[in-house]
């Protein structure tokens, strides 16, 4: 599958999800929390001029427009419909754009401050994605973000071992592994959140109504009789690994 095909399923997912996506978003709200508290932590002066990367409907920009109210907001999704959806959390205020965030080149630089909660693991390369938008940063400018680390689902990842059954979840970096841009200073810290789910198929189900079900490029889906095979393992109580990394680059 083309680069380019890939990221309109994805796109494609995420609008068919906008309209019911808060409402399942719990780990969703939680980090974009804790990046916002991590953002806010950092000395002044407060940044004049904010991007960020997969706004979604808008869980890290109602915050952000909270701590930086005088700041200009430029707020980007690749679908259409979260997009919309944050419009109506936020107003006319800021401006929005649709748009590839590991392909930024249309937007002018200058950016003090370029944030993104649990969006960049969808880049096809985190390297050049995380590189290019380094160069939209201003003079002192900050680029922090969260994203998946490598321990993610590994109790789904598990199940499937135990089955001899190849796994879609794609591969997700450790901390030690992240693709920083060259001449840049940064940091990562990680934790780990379990969150619980009734069963397996109520995990799936989860992630379906989130938008991101899209597997790993190049998956072969299991055959129906194989997946009955893997929720049946899994038919009791199900808690799945969150591996959060909150990396920070400084221009």
């Amino acid at each position: 599958m083309s680069e380019q095909r890939r990221k309109e399923r994805i796109a494609g997912a995420f609008s068919a999800s906008a309209g019911a996506y808060d409402a399942v978003a719990d780990v969703q709200w939680m980090v974009s929390d804790r990046l916002a508290q991590r953002i806010a932590a950092a000395p002044p002066p407060a940044p004049a001029r904010i991007l960020e990367i997969g706004c979604g409907t808008g869980f890290l920009s109602a915050r952000l427009k909270e701590l930086y109210p005088e700041a200009q907001l430029t707020l980007t999704d690749i679908s259409a419909s979260m997009l919309e959806r944050c419009r109506t959390r936020l107003g006319d205020g800021p401006l929005y754009r649709v748009l590839d965030g590991e392909r930024p080149e249309e937007l002018e630089g200058g950016f003090d401050l370029i944030a993104s909660s649990l969006a960049v693991q969808w880049f096809v390369d985190l390297g050049d994605g995380l590189a290019r938008l380094s160069r939209l940063l201003a003079p002192n400018g900050r680029l922090v973000f969260a994203t998946l680390g490598a321990k993610t689902f590994r109790e789904w990842r598990q199940a499937h071992a135990a089955l001899k059954l190849d796994c879609g979840t794609p591969t997700y970096p450790a901390p030690e592994e992240l693709p920083w841009p060259p001449g840049l200073s940064h940091a990562v810290a990680d934790e780990l959140l379990l969150h619980p789910y009734a069963d397996g198929a109520d995990f799936v189900r989860s992630l379906k109504a989130l938008g991101a079900g899209e597997p790993a490029p190049g998956h072969q889906p299991l055959s129906p009789g194989a997946f009955r095979r893997l929720l049946a393992s899994l038919s009791g109580e199900f808690s799945a690994t969150y591996h959060l990394l909150y990396g920070e680059i400084r221009a």
